[in-house]
């Protein structure tokens, strides 16, 4: 992936990168059907994992029948969300000391799907103070695989994508990556097969953030 110079900035995505949060965010929306007494079989949101809430709401109205006003729906699942996250460490083991150690050689930022106020239940604040900038879905028009929020950290810091290495666990960051003109890195952590991840244009993939020190 090149020697320490070839990159002045790391972007990573949260859900399933940094935190352990993607299987609870599924439970989260099959309790949405659940409460409305919808039974379903093999609940998937399947492709559109890593997506932005309001996507797979729209997916779910689609293919279960699932009523009620978008915006209402959104908060009502960040609720069940937020009752299962609670008092939990869903933080990867080792995240923060990688970032520590990365943060001395790179300026890193996290691009995530999660609003503010989700993320901000997710993130210890320890570890938000660490990065250089921080945009979710609230900053923008479009999420990932839409490269908005890449594009809006690169103006930010003052750096061009070609400086830049995306890091994510779904196919819409490697793929917002590629829209942005910037490098990707894949990790396993999230659930997406690897041979999904190099298709959708990870230039590597990784078991986890951890490794990150011995790819680039």
């Amino acid at each position: 992936m090149g020697d320490d110079k070839k990159y002045k900035l790391i972007i990573f995505d949260l859900d399933g990168t940094l935190v352990n949060s993607v299987q609870l965010a599924r439970v989260s929306f099959l309790k949405l059907l659940q409460v409305r007494g919808i039974k379903v079989k093999n609940f998937d949101i399947g492709p559109l994992s890593g997506s932005p809430t309001v996507g797979i709401l729209k997916f779910m109205k689609k293919k279960y029948g699932l009523k009620g006003n978008l915006m209402d729906l959104r908060n009502e699942r960040r609720r069940h969300f937020f009752e299962m996250i609670k008092s939990k460490n869903l933080l990867f083991p080792g995240v923060e000391n990688t970032l520590k150690k990365l943060k001395k050689k790179y300026k890193i930022a996290v691009a995530t799907g999660s609003s503010y106020g989700t993320m901000s239940q997710i993130l210890p604040k320890k570890i938000m103070k660490l990065f250089n900038v921080i945009v979710t879905i609230d900053d923008v028009k479009e999420g990932k695989p839409n490269p908005e929020q890449l594009i809006l950290i690169l103006k930010k810091l003052k750096i061009n994508s070609k400086k830049c290495l995306m890091i994510g666990d779904s196919r819409f960051d490697q793929i917002a990556a590629k829209r942005a003109g910037m490098d990707s890195i894949g990790v396993l952590t999230g659930g997406t097969k690897r041979k999904d991840l190099l298709k959708a244009g990870a230039k590597e993939v990784i078991e986890n953030v951890n490794k990150l020190n011995k790819v680039i």
